[in-house]
């Protein structure tokens, strides 16, 4: 049997979802569309956390502004009127950063590769890198097939 869950190296989701008017009227609404479009989120699913965390994260992006953790907690808690979980928002982070989503460097945090770009820059580049990286070896594997069915 092959290891497979050994051999995953990151996922990638894309989801193609109707971008109706209503959601292209509220920031919650855009964010959470996105998150869902990105594969970030599931369908149906109710935890805020991770949308909080992706709405700071835009803000400051666009704010030009390069966080520490600390100041993601600020935000957060400015944001939404609550205090958070440290440990909660950190695990979120942590994810965003596996997703190559976020990088962090020196305790600073940047969407994408800390590129001053724009937000469709970024992300198109994070998954259109993803994709090609995965395609290699599909590729890799598909002649292989190919080349066995012709010898």
């Amino acid at each position: 049997m092959i290891p497979e869950s050994k051999l995953i190296r990151s996922e990638l989701t894309i989801r193609d979802m109707a971008l109706p008017d209503d959601i292209l009227l509220a920031r919650k609404s855009l964010i959470r569309w996105l998150a869902l479009s990105f594969g970030m989120i599931m369908p149906n699913e109710s935890r805020r956390l991770l949308l909080d965390i992706l709405e700071a994260l835009i803000e400051l992006h666009l704010k030009q502004e390069h966080p520490t953790t600390k100041d993601i907690l600020l935000k957060l808690e400015s944001n939404t009127k609550s205090k958070q979980n440290p440990k909660a928002v950190y695990y979120h982070l942590q994810r965003l950063q596996t997703h190559g989503i976020l990088s962090r460097k020196k305790g600073i945090y940047s969407i994408g590769d800390g590129e001053e770009k724009s937000l469709k820059e970024i992300f198109r580049d994070i998954y259109a890198k993803k994709a090609d990286a995965a395609f290699l070896n599909m590729d890799k594997a598909l002649e292989k097939l190919e080349n066995s069915y012709r010898a």
